[in-house]
């Protein structure tokens, strides 16, 4: 695991269970989208991008 994947999954909780989010990916930016990060909580299955 990466420095940065441990910082982000030390620091994201899911909003529906409160259970630990793991990183699972990056998109880059594409056209006028910004980059984003991919979370999978690991409790839930619930999946959120930032």
């Amino acid at each position: 695991m990466s420095d940065i994947e441990h910082d982000y999954s030390a620091q994201r909780r899911c909003e529906k269970c409160g259970g630990e989010m793991k990183l699972i990916g990056r998109l880059p930016r594409r056209l006028q989208h910004p980059p984003r990060t991919v979370f999978r909580c690991s409790t839930c299955d619930d999946v959120v991008q930032e």
